[in-house]
């Protein structure tokens, strides 16, 4: 035991080159920052979910949507979601969005995927139905909307000013200019009754 004592002695009574020093510092301050980070998200997470209660909501596509993104009601943050998963059997997905306890979401209220301009991340809106009883925890919401694919409404935007520009009608469903109606032709003056007769 005592040539152990005498070995540690050596080994950390020996005077190190200060970079060495720097470089210990600098990991355990990273690993310190690390752990925090990680112990506020988990942490953030689980109080969350603990404060509040999950609801769901199945869409055909929620491109853009993830995990911790914000669930709004009336423009103001009241939740966060907690799971993307598939349901099981299809390709939908399904969202569980966490809702603060102490408000009220009714029945019949509508789930939307909205996106926070051309750049923005994407986010749950709540859309509040007019019922009076409320949904309860698991509950899954009746009505959806899906997001909306920015590329897909771009492309579709260029293809149908590509096709006006070859002097083309754009196909359906693309954006641009309404079809053409029919011309008008500038009504003719009625005639009455007595002058039909003559």
């Amino acid at each position: 035991m005592a040539a152990l004592l005498t070995r540690l002695r050596g080994v950390f009574g020996r005077k190190r080159p200060r970079h060495d020093v720097e470089t210990a510092v600098g990991a355990v301050a990273v690993l310190v920052a690390a752990l925090a980070l990680w112990l506020a998200s988990a942490g953030g997470k689980a109080a969350q979910a603990s404060s509040g209660y999950v609801l769901t909501a199945r869409f055909d596509q929620v491109d853009g949507l993830t995990v911790g993104s914000p669930v709004y009601l009336a423009g103001i943050q009241i939740g966060s979601v907690l799971r993307i998963e598939l349901a099981p059997g299809s390709f939908k997905p399904v969202v569980s969005p966490s809702v603060r306890r102490g408000i009220v979401i009714p029945k019949d209220s509508a789930a939307l995927v909205m996106s926070d301009g051309v750049l923005g991340g994407k986010f749950v809106r709540i859309e509040p139905g007019a019922e009076t009883e409320a949904m309860q925890p698991g509950e899954r919401f009746p009505t959806v909307q899906d997001s909306v694919i920015i590329e897909a409404l771009l492309q579709k935007i260029v293809q149908g000013a590509e096709a006006r520009r070859r002097g083309q009608a754009p196909e359906p469903g693309a954006p641009g200019k309404k079809p053409d109606a029919p011309e008008k032709k500038p009504d003719e003056p009625q005639k009455k009754p007595d002058e039909q007769k003559q």
